[in-house]
């Protein structure tokens, strides 16, 4: 058996003391807080070996004189044979004397207090204010109320996503509005113009532009087995671009190529604002690719010294004794190593809450639309290095890709709701019945005509309806429809019990008027089934502009009686949520004629084939399905 241990706390001994004292040096009563951070910044220089040479001195007076010679610059980033005189001379270019933040910012050091009288008079002042704008508020009179962009919501062309005006409306406009058009044409004239005289350049952009097999490289289709859908091309920074990719991965968009790098073609590509490099990039990657570019541009700006911050309006001696070089503004409309120097130049002869800020942007252009977001992120000197650019442009991207999500109507993973409804077709009851039946019973009639008349046309498997109702149904029910539209006769075998399972009333376009129909939408079509020029008729007090209507038909051919309803539905300001069919003809054009409404197209059965009288559906053993 081991003995007990007998311990005991050691006493503390004069040179723990001493070694835990050596941290808290002195400090004078009287000391600020910014004196004790000089004075500890000093030691801690000094007692790894390196001076800054920035009028310090012995008797810690700030006026710039020294008793022992200029040292270098103890900074990791700055040249050792540099001071931070010479390091801010280099950067004189970039000298600014307004601060960026302006004065509505900062507020007027010099404002006086108010007194009583004063605070009573403003406040009454703004009591009638107030008082004007209630009494003049006709915000409760819709006479008065001006159109807002979605007024034109529920009215909007389907086959456009602009608000085009019609001939009345163009010749009821004032001649201030046709001036208004020609002040935007002149100024995206001017706009252009501006822009072509940026003269950056970037290598890789050059090569892609001089050869032949780029056009084809970017021109190629998103990996759809990765579940892209989209194809864009970027010019950020490329230690962004695993961020860019990994959020925009999560909407369906694969980036073809990253052009990261980027030289001043001039000087004065350094004046020019982080909008307009941005813009000229974007523009310049996707006239070579002629894919949607996003493009970036990062700013660094340091506050100019305040003097009149001080209290009393006078200069602190450190603030007086400071050199014009620290003492004056920096701008820099690019990040680079720029940073890091002049950071390190400015921090021990600085005031340690000394503003700087960071700031990037990102313009998205696809020949037509250009979009600005940006990100910004102030930052105390003290605190400052390069690595903040990274929180301005992770907030720039997550922006970008809220204001795309609206722009392209990006679905969050579509891929896997996909993916979910795939590998459920051909799996359930229904689907396996359908198919069964149009293999054995349906036929191949002149014209490529499909003839399954003997179960869902002139003789109706009721059973088999109702079971493929309630399977279709259930592809649809996340859409929310409030109403079913169909055509009369072929479609109401499926609508009516997919209306039943929906709990939806079941709306029927008539292909002939009736007496009881007055006021009607109305659109025609053609098909090889019922001929050229037919006409589709329903009653407007059927369909509200408010409904959310599911178009449901037995056959998907060359979706030219789908299209119909759909103009049918956009003449009501209703919104379509959907097409499901019975059959899919896929070697038609029908599915891709109405990719253009966006909407969702679901088929239970797909023939793949007709060829020598033979019906061969999609997914059947043999059949490749690429080749469709």
């Amino acid at each position: 058996m081991m003995a007990p241990l007998n311990a005991k706390r050691r006493k503390k001994d004069k040179e723990d003391m001493e070694f835990f004292n050596r941290w808290y040096d002195s400090v004078d009563k009287d000391a600020t807080p910014d004196d004790v951070y000089r004075d500890e910044q000093e030691r801690l220089l000094n007692q790894v070996g390196n001076t800054i040479s920035t009028g310090l001195s012995d008797s810690s007076t700030y006026d710039g004189s020294s008793n022992s010679s200029p040292k270098a610059v103890g900074s990791a980033e700055s040249v050792d044979s540099q001071n931070a005189e010479a390091v801010l001379a280099s950067f004189a270019s970039a000298a600014v004397s307004n601060n960026f933040l302006g004065d509505e910012w900062l507020g007027d050091d010099n404002d006086v207090e108010l007194d009583d009288e004063e605070l009573e008079m403003q406040r009454k002042i703004l009591d009638e204010q107030i008082d004007d704008w209630l009494n003049n508020d006709d915000s409760q009179d819709p006479a008065n109320e001006e159109n807002e962009i979605w007024d034109y919501w529920a009215s909007e062309s389907t086959d456009e996503d602009s608000i085009i005006m019609d001939d009345e409306q163009h010749e009821n406009m004032k001649p201030d509005e046709f001036a208004n058009e020609e002040e935007k044409i002149l100024e995206e004239k001017q706009y252009l113009e501006k822009l072509s005289q940026i003269t950056l350049k970037c290598e890789r952009l050059d090569k892609a532009m001089n050869n032949s097999n780029a056009a084809s490289y970017f021109a190629r289709d998103p990996d759809a087995s990765e579940g892209f859908d989209r194809m864009w091309v970027s010019a950020i920074d490329d230690a962004c671009m695993r961020n860019l990719v990994g959020l925009f991965k999560n909407y369906g968009v694969q980036f073809s190529n990253n052009f990261g790098e980027w030289e001043d073609g001039s000087e004065k590509d350094a004046l020019w604002s982080i909008e307009d490099i941005a813009a000229y990039k974007a523009r310049a990657v996707y006239e070579v690719t002629g894919l949607p570019c996003i493009a970036s541009r990062s700013s660094f700006e340091v506050e100019p010294v305040r003097t009149s911050s001080i209290p009393g309006g006078a200069a602190s001696p450190r603030v007086s004794g400071l050199s014009p070089r620290v003492a004056s503004g920096y701008r820099f409309n690019d990040i680079s190593d720029n940073v890091d120097q002049i950071v390190g130049a400015l921090q021990p002869s600085s005031d340690p809450c000394r503003l700087t800020q960071f700031r990037s942007v990102l313009c998205f252009y696809d020949g037509e639309m250009e979009i600005f977001d940006y990100g910004e992120c102030d930052v105390d000197l003290a605190l400052c290095n390069s690595m903040r650019t990274f929180v301005t442009m992770s907030t720039a991207i997550q922006e970008m890709c809220e204001s795309l999500q609206l722009a392209y109507s990006l679905a969050y993973q579509p891929w896997v709701k996909r993916q979910v409804r795939e590998s459920r077709r051909g799996y359930e009851p229904a689907t396996l019945k359908l198919r069964d039946r149009v293999l054995k019973e349906g036929k191949v009639l002149p014209n490529n005509i499909i003839d399954v008349s003997s179960f869902m046309d002139s003789m109706v498997d009721v059973n088999l309806m109702d079971e493929c109702g309630i399977e279709l149904g259930k592809r649809f029910v996340e859409m929310k429809p409030t109403k079913i539209l169909t055509v009369a006769t072929t479609g109401l075998v499926i609508a009516i019990p997919m209306a039943k399972y929906l709990q939806v009333p079941c709306v029927y376009a008539r292909k002939e008027r009736s007496v009881t129909m007055a006021d009607t939408y109305q659109a025609f079509y053609s098909s090889k089934t019922v001929g050229k020029n037919r006409e589709l008729i329903v009653s407007k007090s059927h369909i509200d502009s408010t409904d959310r209507i599911l178009i449901i038909d037995d056959f998907l051919s060359s979706g030219a009686g789908q299209e119909a309803l759909l103009r049918i539905i956009s003449d009501a300001g209703a919104l379509c949520v959907g097409v499901g069919v019975l059959i899919e003809k896929v070697y038609d054009s029908g599915r891709t004629f109405l990719s253009g409404f966006d909407v969702p197209v679901e088929s239970m059965v797909g023939v793949a084939s007709v060829k020598d009288t033979m019906i061969t559906l999609v997914e059947e053993d043999g059949f490749n399905v690429d080749v469709i």
